[in-house]
């Protein structure tokens, strides 16, 4: 007997990631100075997504990185890209970080005049 698509269940294609596995992308992203964004509960192309994570530079936001989770490895797509698949967090966060450009800080000399003064 077939059973009519739209009642078969899909099968999710990106899972959620493990909380250390996120921790560790907000850390790193944050010394780097990097934004990053969790999306939960995606639908792509046809392909479910419990979790997508975005990493981006706060000063150009329009070039990321979406990185998710399969049963398999980790998948790290720059925007316009090709995804590319790795085997652990580290690698993929390895590549992920070095295809984005470092934050400069905005270095402000302090001024105990500004301190002091109103305006």
């Amino acid at each position: 007997m077939q059973v009519p698509a739209v009642i078969r269940a899909k099968a999710i294609y990106g899972e959620s990631f493990p909380l250390p596995e996120l921790t560790f992308m907000r850390d790193g992203a944050g010394r780097r100075g990097l934004r990053m964004t969790i999306l939960l509960d995606q639908v792509l192309d046809g392909a479910e997504f419990e979790e997508v994570v975005l990493i981006r530079p706060t000063f150009r936001p329009h070039r990321a990185v979406t990185v998710w989770r399969t049963a398999n490895c980790i998948v790290a797509q720059a925007a316009g890209g090709q995804p590319k698949a790795f085997g652990g967090i580290r690698a993929a966060m390895d590549h992920v970080f070095a295809s984005l450009p470092r934050a400069t800080p905005a270095t402000r000399r302090f001024s105990w005049r500004r301190l002091f003064t109103r305006g």
